[in-house]
Formats: structure tokens, sequence, C-alpha cells
């Protein structure tokens, strides 16, 4: 027998907030005052842990291990023939292996529970028959015999210049699927290495490179905070600021449903909404139809980013009750590590290790509260236009060129406070300033959702004050704000429920059911709701539609990426007198993007150029898209790490791909969008020149460069035309995506497009679709104001609709 008790809304008591502590949601959970100094010492204890990488079981053979250690360590070998130092650090870093620093142990840990790639099989198949000599002799060719017993080797038992060597000719292999496996090794084996930390969060490359890890300021800010907390009392106001500025604005409006239940549900029912509890047999599985908790509310709103976060904002500051369902975990300011390795495994999708089925593009996507504006490098561009036009006029979409959507752009900018303003301007970006200036090339200030002195590099991994004005620093907080919303981190929405409409066969969307988990086994909830507003990404709405019983063709297909391809340029810094950048300057420091030029973008002609920015990178994501030739090559890049700047060409491409799931994405680049992206890189290499570098050159598998200062202008221009016209498809050179758009695009014809201009889904009647997937084409710069002015024009919609059904 099922028991169901439904219970009322509560009243809410001032300055007092239920607050669990335990972490992992099984021990541990205590009632607290938000006021008091206990709450932030365990709240910074709690960051503490969460900051602690856990160890993956690795349930790899013991024959699997043994070619993977032998791949690692072929890819970081320990080098004795090298230049040595007085820096300590420095001769370290070249002498240990990968395996001499746990590598291949830890990277067979991720393969086993976090690489969720359709190909990982055949992976794992790889790895087996390498440590066999009949496998090796197919995989590595001739490589592997030699004139002594056995004759025929293993990979494992090969010298490591044979290992390097058959490595090197995987990389260029003419067979696809060797490059592709040389890519996966490589990538996963140089982003473990240099982002493991040991229990001082630090990394034995890191003082090698010249990487401080994570911001020293923000440590200081956090030490700070605790010590002035022990001596401020107890006054309530005071406190609650000072929780806010340290924790986080959204503090007061989270619910952990791994709470104890009673928590939980007293927490939903004090923020007024209506709460069911069911109480299942004992040890009775967890199923759609009997759910743990039904809960009530007008709207529901599956994601938290740049969409969700604008929707269910408006929403509840019109008055209505508004639950979000957010898949990732809630980062606040003063749980953030600023780590790249933690930060990627707690902030974004699939711990970041998200790819095409093929490995041809390596796509980022954040997956937090405040979804990919938590985690994004601060670009708030409106909607150009010539996109607006096109949407209008091509895609029949009027919204597009109405009055509405421009007060939708200003309405957005002014709520993230964009300024185009800059104090400081940071190493990259400086480069690509200078370097276009000596050029003539067009360049532009790019507008910021922060304030001009806001001179971070680590926005990539959150923002460590709040002065980067995400959704959770802005939509979320005008929700909680309100008393009329709640934001439940940790939950992922499994289908969305609904029914047939009285006297025809149109489906209704009644709510959503997720799960999440609870005592260390999947729970699962029904959220009933007048409307329901899907904002998961381009890379999970598909999915949630699909088994959501939606038949539209068009679901999942149509999907830009915005593909990015990179060239760098190496600045020393000696003599100190000559230096520039100047010398305290670092790659990875400063604002992450604030210059822009549009010298190949064709705005004013077919409008699907690229443009040219500049990226984030600190020692993972750097090594990933560095070249690789030999143990020493790599290193010998890795140590010029803080002074290399990074400069990328981003098309706004025609090509287009399918997503399943962010397990199963199919992507295929245009010819023109390669072309584009040529154009783009060949101005890079002289951008990169002209500001002063002393060596050039692209990622492309072979590695070459160029020191500009000992080469003629011939050999200069021999070098550009030659890297610049390299194939980009064929997996030789990294191109990567942090933009996804177009997957669930918005239409006027059901049979071309998943939502109408409204952003109702033709096929069911109080479903929205809020983020970029509902983009009618790739947009061509970076998404964050277009996505939440289309979220705000939709939430009005939703808004006349829900004043209707109460009117009822």
């Amino acid at each position: 027998m099922e028991e169901r008790t439904t219970g009322r809304n509560g009243s809410s008591r001032k300055g007092s907030f239920r607050l669990g502590i335990g972490v992992d949601g099984k021990k541990d959970h205590t009632v607290v005052e938000l006021g008091s100094v206990d709450t932030h010492r365990l709240l910074l204890s709690g960051a503490e842990r969460e900051r602690k990488q856990q160890p993956l079981t690795n349930s790899l053979s013991s024959r699997q291990m043994k070619s993977l250690s032998a791949l690692c360590d072929t890819i970081l070998p320990s080098v004795q023939h090298f230049v040595h130092t007085s820096d300590e650090s420095v001769n370290k870093f070249y002498q240990i292996s990968a395996s001499m620093a746990g590598t291949p142990e830890r990277l067979g840990g991720m393969i086993c529970e976090k690489l969720k790639h359709p190909m990982t099989w055949l992976l794992k198949l790889v790895l087996w028959v390498l440590s066999t000599w009949f496998g090796t002799l197919i995989l590595c060719g001739m490589g592997c015999v030699s004139t002594q017993f056995p004759f025929i080797h293993s990979f494992p038992d090969l010298s490591l210049q044979k290992r390097q060597e058959i490595m090197r000719s995987w990389s260029l292999s003419y067979l696809r699927q060797l490059r592709m496996f040389f890519r996966t090794i490589k990538l996963l084996t140089l982003l473990v290495f240099f982002t493991q930390i040991d229990e001082s969060e630090d990394n034995i490359s890191w003082k090698a490179i010249g990487y401080c890890g994570p911001d020293p300021e923000f440590k200081a800010q956090l030490k700070n905070h605790f010590l002035d907390g022990k001596s401020k009392g107890g006054e309530e106001d005071t406190e609650d600021e000072d929780a806010e500025e340290v924790i986080g604005p959204l503090y007061k409006g989270l619910v952990h449903l791994n709470y104890p239940r009673d928590i939980a549900v007293d927490a939903l029912r004090r923020f007024g909404f209506p709460v069911s509890v069911i109480r299942r047999k004992h040890k009775a599985a967890a199923k759609l139809s009997s759910p743990s908790l039904v809960i009530q509310c007008d709207a529901v709103v599956v994601g938290s980013g740049s969409g969700g976060g604008v929707m269910a904002g408006v929403l509840a500051k019109a008055g209505y009750k508004v639950l979000v369902l957010e898949k990732g975990g809630y980062s606040a300011r003063n749980n953030l590590s600023l780590l790249e390795g933690p930060t990627m495994d707690q902030m974004y999708l699939n711990g970041g290790m998200v790819a095409s089925d093929d490995m041809g593009m390596f796509i980022l996507s954040g997956s937090t509260v405040g979804g990919g504006s938590a985690i994004n490098w601060s670009a708030s561009i409106k909607t150009p236009r010539h996109v607006c036009k096109e949407w209008c006029e091509k895609h029949g979409l009027e919204l597009f060129e109405s009055k509405l959507y421009r007060e939708a752009l200003d309405a957005v900018c002014e709520k993230m406070e964009v300024q185009s303003e800059i104090e400081d301007e940071g190493f990259n970006n400086a480069v690509l300033r200078k370097g276009c200036q000596e050029m003539g090339y067009p360049v532009s200030t790019i507008p910021r959702n922060s304030p001009s002195d806001h001179y971070c590099g680590w926005c990539c991994m959150g923002c460590k004050d709040g002065r980067k004005k995400g959704t959770q620093e802005t939509w979320l907080v005008d929700l909680v704000k309100s008393g009329n919303g709640a934001i439940l981190p940790g939950c992922e929405a499994i289908k969305v429920l609904h029914k047939k409409k009285e006297r025809t066969d149109r489906k209704v969307a009644r709510g959503v059911a997720f799960e999440f988990e609870y005592k260390g086994t999947k729970d699962i909830c029904v959220v009933e709701s007048k409307v329901t507003i899907v904002a998961c990404g381009a890379l999970c709405t598909p999915s949630l539609l699909k088994r959501s019983g939606l038949r539209n063709q068009n679901i999942g297909r149509h999907l830009h990426l915005h593909p990015v391809t990179m060239a760098w340029g190496y600045f020393p810094d000696e003599p100190a007198s000559e230096v520039w950048p100047e010398a305290y300057k670092k790659s990875y420091e400063g604002g992450i993007m604030t210059a822009m030029s549009s010298v190949v973008a064709e705005f004013e002609q077919s409008g699907y150029g690229a443009v040219i920015q500049t990226p984030s990178l600190h020692p993972g994501m750097f090594s990933i898209v560095t070249p690789w030739t030999s143990g020493i090559d790599i290193r010998d890049r890795m140590q010029k790490f803080s002074r290399t700047a990074h400069i990328f060409a981003l098309a706004r491409d025609k090509g287009s791909g399918t997503v399943d799931s962010p397990k199963n994405i199919s992507y295929k680049l245009a010819g023109v969008d390669e072309e584009n992206l040529q154009k783009g890189i060949e101005k890079v290499l002289r951008i990169l020149a002209a500001a002063g570098a002393e060596e050039i050159g692209t990622h492309h598998n072979e590695g070459r460069t160029l020191n500009v200062k000992q080469v003629s202008y011939h050999e200069f221009e021999k070098f550009v035309k030659e890297e610049s016209s390299r194939p980009l498809a064929d997996l030789s050179t990294p191109l990567c995506s942090a933009h996804q758009m177009g997957s669930c695009r918005m239409g006027s014809n059901p049979k071309q497009s998943v939502v109408n201009q409204t952003g109702e889904t033709w096929e069911m009647e109080g479903l929205y679709v809020a983020d970029t997937s509902v983009f009618p084409t790739a947009l061509g710069v970076n998404p964050m104001v277009t996505v939440q002015a289309i979220a705000y024009c939709t939430a009005q919609s939703v808004v006349q609709v829900l004043r209707r059904k109460r009117s009822k």
C-alpha cells in the first residue's frame, strides 16, 4: 500500500534557513541559523571536501593497464637529456614521467567511469589488442619487428624511441581510426597530467611552466572573510549580507533533495509549493508511476542557464510560482575551487569530456546552476543586425525585427550590466589588439557583463566575487528575492508529462518527472505545472523531448557548433627592458575576451565568415590543443605556457550535425566553413607576428614552428600560406566548440522547425523551449545576449498564457 499525504503552504521564518551539511547527502545533516559564524565555517569546510578529486574506480584489466601506462609514458616519458637549469622545478618537470605522477591510474578511472562516448568500447579493445604481439603488428606495422627473440613485440615491450615513432605515425596516418585513437590518448593523458592535484592542491608541473594555480586573490579573499567573520558578532542583517557576499545570492532559494526528506519537503512548503509525499513499501524501487514526491507549481523550468534563468526570473517577478530543475550542482562563490580539473568535473557537462562521435570536435558546455553563463568568457554581444534580418526574412520570424526583440536586447544587457570599458587588457587580448592595429585590420572592444576593472582569467571556472553577471547573479536572484521560486540542483529531468487535450489529438504538457540521488540510489519525483519550459541546452534538450514522446523530425537536427581553430605566438619575457606585453602579464590572466576582429567576418556580405577572438587556456586545455611530436618537445612547449598567446578563428557555420544526446553527437564541417577558418588562421598568424611574437605556429599534428625574427619575408609568407591551407576536417588539427545551437530550431513551419516564434513546441501545447537550441541558424558571435533576449520574449508569451489560465 502507498500512503499519500498532502501538506499546506508553510510560512517563512526570517533570518533562519535549514541547511543540510552532508555534502554527499548521506550523513551529518544539521539545522543551523543562517546568520551564525558556524554556518560560514561549515560551508567552507564543505567547500574543502568538494575540492578534493575523489578517486575513480579503475576496472581496466592488467593487460589494458599495461598498454595504457606504455602509451602515457610515450607521450610523457622521463626525459634525461635536456638543458639542466638552476630551477629544480624545471628539472623535475622534465624528469618525471606520466607513470611516476600516477597519471595512468587516474586515466584508467576516467575511462571506466566518466568517458561517455560511443567509441569508449573501441578504446578499451585497442588497449587490450596492443598488449599482444599480433595486435601490435596489426596496429603498428613493422615498427614492432626486431631481429631478436621474440622478433615481434607487444607495444609495452617496445623501446621508447620505437613507441614515439609509432605514435607520430598514428597522428598523421591515412587511416582515420588511428588518428582518432592518437587524438584520444594524447588528449586524455595530457589533460589528466596537467590538471591532477595533490593533497596541497598543487600539480608537479605548474611552477615549472609558470602557472600559479588558483587565483591567489581568491584564496586571500576566502581566508580574510573567514577571519573577519569570527570577530563580527551576530547582527542578523550584517551577517546576512556577509553570507551573501561569500556564499552567493541564491543560498536562500536552494532546496537540496538529497538532504533528509522532512527538511526538503518543509523547505518546499515554506516556499509556497504544495507537496504530496508518497510512502512506498520498504526498499521498493522508485518508478514514474509511484514518485516519492509530487510538487505543484505554475511553471517548471528545466535548466538554469541563459535561457532557463531568464524564464524563471521573469515569471517569478510576474507573481507565478516557479520551480527550477538543474542537473548540475550549485557552485557558490565560497565553494569554487578555481582549479581546472575539479571545476571541469563539477561545472561542465560530462566533466568536460564531450566530443563528436569521430573525435573531430571537442565540445565544452556548462552544467551547473547558471549554466554556460556561470563559466563563459563574459562576451555580451547583441544579435548582429544581418542575423536578425536573415531570421526574419528567410525564416519567417517577424519577432527578430520587432520592437519587442529590441526591447528584450536592451533589457537583458541592462540586467547583466553590460559595458565596454577596460582598465587593463590581458595578455592575449593585448596581442590581438596590437597585431590588428599594426596590420590595419579592424579591431573592436567586446562588451562584457563584468566591470571595467574585472581583470580575471579564471571566469571559466566560475566568478569568485559575483561581478560577472551570469544568471546566478541576475535573473535567478530575481526568482529568489520574489519569494515565488526555488531552485533544485542535482535533479535531472527524465520526461515531460502530458495528457491529450479534450476533443482533439493535440497533447498538453502537465509537468516533468525528474530523478536525483537520495541515500545512494536514484529517486523519482514529479512536478505538476500549468506550463513547462525546457532549457537544458542544445545538447540535452533534444533527448528530453524525444523521451517525452515528441516526434518532430527536426528535433536533434541542424546542430551548429561555431567551430574554432587556433594559432599561437610565443613572447619571451627577457630581457626585461624590452618586454611586451609587460613581464607581469601571463597568458592565463586578465579579462578573457575584450578584443575582437571582424577582418574575415563578412558581416556586410554573406554573413558567414569568421570572427577572431581569444580563448581562456589553463594548463590542461592548453596542453590538449598543443601539438605533440615527442616527450621532450611537449615539455619545451609547455614550459613556454605563461608567455604563449593564443588567438582563434570562430566560424559561423553552414555545416551542421545531429545530436541524440551529449554521448552521441555527429557533425560535419562544410567546405565553406573550412575555407573561412583557413582565412581566419592566415590572419591570426599575421596578427601574432605583427604584435612581436618570436615564434608562431598552428596546432597541426606536424608541430611546425617558425622563428619570426630569424627568417626572410619569403620564408614567412611560405610558412603562413602552408599552415593556413592545411585541411581541418581530417583530425590532424584540433577543432573546438563552446557554442551549441539550432538542434530544436524556431521557425514558421512545423515541417522545418520544432517551436514557433513564441517558443512553444508545435506538437505539445504548454511546452516551451528557451535555450540556444531554438536558434534558426548559427549566430556567428557569442550567443549569451541572443539566447537571453529570445527567452525574455518567450517569457512574455508564457506570462500571457498563465494570466489566461489564472482568470479561468
